[in-house]
């Protein structure tokens, strides 16, 4: 199948470990992923002349991608440089511009990356990081309120529990899936290294009813980036390239409060976009990467993919599909819920859906992985968007 964006992946690189890393300022994580991400790809850094970013989440957008060029060489020659400024969804939507730039010849190579230290970065102390959850409510109908990001995911989940009978074992569960696939990962891979069951992710401490501590995405530091050619140089000079094969993307607001229903997100048109364009269907996915910034968002975006109808949710958590030998493996990293989230973080996603294709996921590898579909989410389920990826030998 050719890949209908035109682009492909060709090489990925993580940072040497997620968690707190004060030793280590936000350059130095850049340099590091951009050239092993660089590396294994089997280019040199005079190779690449695409820089696509996403602005970490602790520090201004700005003129980010041109400084982030000067910091690693790659000023010189550089043929296209953006930022993304959706929130979680512009990791997906810097793939698709770093796609479409290569596929139309502007071009060769770009590099695509997200780095953040929000755990040792510039957000201050615990009260200065609750103060900035605090003030992405709109001015006048949420803010004065007292919502912060937590209590805003917490507004679906009650609305889909009290709709569709979701239960809180039922978010847990799902949430100690993440455990599991993280606690399985290399120590340095993973902030988090044990598993816990749904009983345990419930006991920690209340944020917003129905959310928990642990069902809430860590903050952490770390990074990684990816490199993207285009899908005819990729399958010349590649063994095994990740063909990205269909993208959709749909918004549906902005501030929480103009949501026409707390229970439905935009991921239902941008899954329907790439599966169309990708003329596949759900049986023919083997790995599925969602942003995950709270479980909530999970359970509802796995609904509104069509992996389940809508309500189903909680019972496919209960069917055991989204463990690591069911028919839809999740987040088999351990996504923010306990790999890493550090900000610009769902990249890490996309990196996980290329380890898998490339048949190098090591305890967490499915089996004969073809095809996987990677997830992002945007503001507070604001901007949904979707990429098949295929493995291309």
């Amino acid at each position: 199948m050719s890949a209908t964006t035109g682009g492909s992946i060709v090489g990925w690189a993580e940072t040497e470990r997620f968690g707190r890393i004060p030793e280590k300022d936000l350059e130095e994580l850049n340099q590091q992923v951009a050239y092993d991400a660089i590396a294994d790809a089997g280019l040199e850094l005079d190779d690449v002349d695409g820089l696509v970013a996403s602005a970490p989440t602790d520090e201004p957008a700005g003129l980010y991608v041109s400084e982030l060029a000067e910091e690693l060489g790659l000023v010189d020659g550089l043929r296209h440089g953006s930022t993304g400024g959706i929130g979680g969804a512009s990791t997906l939507q810097n793939l698709h511009v770093a796609c479409q730039q290569v596929a139309s010849g502007q071009c060769e190579n770009i590099l695509v990356i997200g780095c953040g230290k929000l755990a040792t970065g510039s957000w201050g102390d615990e009260a200065d990081a609750v103060e900035q959850m605090a003030s992405i409510g709109h001015a006048q109908f949420e803010t004065p309120y007292g919502p912060f990001i937590p209590s805003m995911y917490a507004l679906p989940a009650r609305r889909h529990m009290h709709d569709h009978g979701t239960t809180p074992e039922q978010l847990a569960k799902l949430t100690a899936i993440h455990y599991d696939h993280a606690a399985m990962q290399p120590d340095e891979r993973s902030f988090t290294n044990e598993t816990k069951t749904p009983e345990e992710i419930l006991e920690s401490p209340m944020i917003a009813s129905p959310l928990t501590l642990d069902q809430c995405s860590l903050v952490t530091d770390g990074g990684c980036g990816i490199v993207v050619t285009s899908e005819e140089r990729a399958h010349a000079d590649y063994d095994v390239p990740v063909d990205v094969v269909s993208f959709g993307e749909h918004a549906t607001h902005e501030k929480v409060h103009q949501m026409q229903d707390l229970t439905r997100t935009g991921a239902r048109e941008a899954s329907q976009a790439a599966f169309e364009a990708a003329d596949l269907d759900h049986d023919d996915i083997d790995v599925v990467e969602l942003y995950d910034c709270f479980s909530i968002t999970v359970l509802q975006v796995l609904e509104d993919l069509g992996f389940c109808e809508y309500g189903e949710g909680g019972a496919l958590v209960d069917s055991g599909e989204l463990e690591l030998d069911g028919k839809w493996p999740l987040n088999t990293h351990g996504g923010e819920l306990a790999q890493s989230h550090h900000g610009p973080s769902g990249l890490l996603h996309v990196v996980e859906a290329v380890r898998q294709l490339r048949g190098e996921g090591g305890p967490t590898q499915v089996e004969d992985a073809e095809h996987a579909l990677v997830h992002g989410n945007g503001g507070v389920l604001s901007c949904q968007n979707v990429a098949i990826l295929e493995r291309g030998d």
